[in-house]
């Protein structure tokens, strides 16, 4: 029998061998998709990676320790302090890390223009009140805390950073809830008093104020516990960073972070598309609940009644700082008296702050000044809707929107009736979660968590 002949539409030099091919098919030959290839497809192991900012870092780390700001570092003297310096040396990380800041998002527009209105509203100031002393340091620590959002955009330019940064903004909470409990075990008591309040790290702040930076985290990180698909060190690390937080709030007994970490937690599970999972864990904590929180949690939270003739002083004179404003407002209506002024005494003989943003902002900020505030809360809750309706259901991308959702009817309900925007050790965290929302349909596709 003569040899087959060779295929002439092979390739030259090739041979084929037909009984060969039907025994031991070979492996078919990857075809390219059709149409053009997106660059940020490209593979996670060929993908450009960013350097680190780690002054960033350092800096995200230490924002919620003020203890250790105020008791540890030292304070150089003409303005040179930690929050100045690693504010400085964070800008200088961002420029060389290579990653930009998102283009084209409301966000950073409307805290632009708050910010910059902030400064005109510190030179109003200074016609109405015969002594603004201190009004530029106290508005430079407040955009400090703002500024952040950009910060943190110029530092994230893939998932495996944006990660990084979220391990920072857990890594203080172990040491904050050593510091909250050590605290609690000195003043603790079965009833309630105003000498249970503690203020944790916040040490040149009040316990209202810590407990909103803890409402913040804890929602955050729960959303991203139960909505993102984590590897089981992730879930236990974010396990023990809602706890801690969640102890802050107890034990700070501030009522309205009560009502703003349920109002967050809740809207966390109605938004998450996930939500009939938890169903039963919920009716079950719901009815297990009272039964394990202490006495005087219960009595501090029985205790809220906003009922003429049943308030508390602390509630009745809330309305009557609330009055104040709104008459100040009356008579300054479109940039009002200026930054920081409500608690001068020429404009309030209490010297107490509104104990309500929206009302301060009304009586320093005037109509303009609301108007930003209004414009920059609300491109934060769009940019997070946004971003939850078209970011994949189980990515960080998604989860961190989630959480977002939560954080900001948290936030919007405390500053109803304190202020939770402007105190940097606060606010920075905030930041830091809508940062990374805003830059995550930025970046490239997320690559598996290791």
């Amino acid at each position: 029998m003569n040899p087959r002949r060779p295929d002439p539409s092979a390739v030259p030099g090739s041979v084929r061998f037909p009984l060969a091919e039907r025994a031991l098919p070979l492996r078919p030959r990857l075809q390219a998709p059709a149409g053009p290839t997106r660059a940020s497809a490209t593979p996670a192991s060929t993908q450009r990676r960013h350097p680190q900012n780690w002054p960033l870092y350092l800096f995200l780390f230490l924002i919620p320790l003020q203890n250790l700001q105020t008791g540890y570092l030292p304070n150089i003297g003409a303005g040179l302090n930690f929050l100045n310096v690693m504010f400085l040396l964070a800008w200088v990380g961002a420029w060389f890390s290579g990653a930009r800041l998102a283009r084209n998002e409301p966000v950073n527009r409307w805290v632009l223009a708050y910010a910059l209105y902030g400064v005109v509203s510190l030179f109003v100031a200074s016609a109405h009140v015969a002594d603004a002393g201190d009004h530029f340091q106290m508005l430079k620590d407040q955009l400090i805390g703002l500024f952040v959002l950009y910060l943190v955009q110029m530092s994230v330019g893939d998932w495996s950073t944006a990660r990084r940064v979220l391990l920072v903004t857990l890594l203080p909470l172990p040491y904050i809830a050593r510091v909250i409990w050590s605290q609690h075990n000195s003043v603790s008591r079965w009833h309630y008093s105003d000498d249970l309040r503690i203020s944790g790290t916040f040490s040149m702040l009040g316990a209202n104020e810590f407990a909103a930076f803890c409402v913040t985290v804890a929602v955050v990180l729960f959303a991203v516990l139960i909505a993102a698909r984590m590897p089981n060190r992730w879930r236990i690390a974010l396990a023990a960073g809602v706890a801690c937080m969640v102890l802050g709030v107890l034990y700070a007994y501030s009522r309205t972070a009560y009502i703003a970490l349920l109002l967050g937690l809740v809207t966390v599970i109605l938004a998450w598309r996930g939500r009939w999972k938890l169903m039963l864990p919920l009716l079950l904590g719901a009815a297990l609940l009272p039964g394990a929180l202490p006495q005087s949690v219960m009595e501090r939270f029985d205790s809220t009644s906003v009922d003429e003739g049943e308030r508390d002083e602390s509630t009745e004179m809330r309305f009557v700082y609330w009055e104040l404003a709104w008459d100040n407002f009356k008579r300054n209506p479109v940039v009002g008296t200026g930054f920081h002024t409500f608690t001068h005494p020429e404009y309030n003989p209490y010297g107490m702050d509104t104990h309500n943003l929206y009302l301060r902002t009304l009586s320093e900020g005037g109509l303009i000044g609301f108007t930003l505030l209004l414009g920059v809360l609300l491109s934060v809750f769009t940019t997070a809707r946004r971003e939850l309706t078209r970011s994949p259901t189980g990515s960080l991308r998604y989860a961190l929107a989630l959480g977002l959702i939560g954080a900001w009817m948290a936030l919007v309900c405390g500053n109803l009736s304190g202020d939770r925007f402007t105190h940097y050790p606060m606010i920075a965290f905030f930041w830091v979660y809508v940062a990374m929302v805003v830059k995550g349909r930025h970046l490239p596709p997320e690559a598996p968590p290791r």
